[in-house]
């Protein structure tokens, strides 16, 4: 074998380790990229983006596919089991539904009812309360002869539900005068639900205070009630 043939048979062994090497190299990525994809598997996903407390319809939800190695246990795969849940806090477009982020609505458990007012949108609401805060609903009650007004707050820590959109009521003291008020939906047990309703038939002026995030703290007595005196020390 003459140096040029020994040339010649040196490039092809080197040139067909090479071929080898890459044919590795492909089928070692192929199945590397094959155990990162796997098998996709169908979950439900936000198109848009949802407040606390929201209904969550089939018209909100897309099924959209995934790897299975990428989609967690608890990810929601049926649009059945989002049948009249509502969100539990708020969340993005896009999000992937999972188990939790899903709950029934607060007033329709055991123990609550859900109970709707009339609330003035100006002194009551001012465009800050949403479905999912936490209110105390304060009310003055009218006074007679040397009995001064009262202001107590009635039902404290209460859970919104929904608020409606403005609608113009008439005045019960002026028929001729109209104000602009908002329906309100409160989850409460039966016995806020009762002190509610006698509150809003009887009060002056009724208000929602709102609540920081968090503060589930109850109000001493003493704080609940304000008649007029001024406190010593604020004179």
């Amino acid at each position: 074998m003459n140096p040029r043939q020994r040339r010649g048979v040196f490039f092809l062994v080197v040139t067909s380790m090479l071929a080898v090497a890459v044919f590795v190299s492909v089928l070692y990525y192929v199945r590397t990229v094959s155990t990162q994809v796997g098998p996709m598997v169908t979950v439900l996903q936000l198109n848009r983006s949802v407040d606390a407390l929201e209904p969550v319809d089939e018209s909100m939800l897309d099924l959209v596919s995934v790897p299975e190695r990428w989609a967690p246990d608890t990810a929601v795969r049926d649009v059945a089991d989002t049948a009249d849940l509502v969100a539990a806090t708020a969340y993005e477009e896009g999000s992937m539904l999972q188990a939790g982020m899903l709950v029934e609505r607060p007033g329709v458990q055991p123990g609550f009812r859900e109970v709707a007012i009339l609330v003035d949108a100006e002194t009551g609401v001012a465009g800050k309360v949403e479905p999912g805060d936490h209110v105390d609903i304060i009310a003055t009650m009218g006074g007679s002869g040397d009995v001064r007004p009262v202001s107590r707050v009635w039902v404290s820590n209460v859970l919104v539900l929904e608020v409606g959109l403005p609608r113009t009521v008439d005045d019960p003291d002026d028929l001729s005068t109209t104000t602009s008020g908002l329906p309100v939906t409160f989850a409460l047990s039966t016995q806020d639900a009762l002190t509610l309703a006698y509150v809003e038939s009887f009060s002056v002026k009724l208000r929602l205070a709102l609540r920081g995030a968090g503060d589930e703290d109850l109000l001493p007595a003493e704080q609940r009630v304000y008649d007029g005196t001024i406190p010593e020390g604020r004179d």
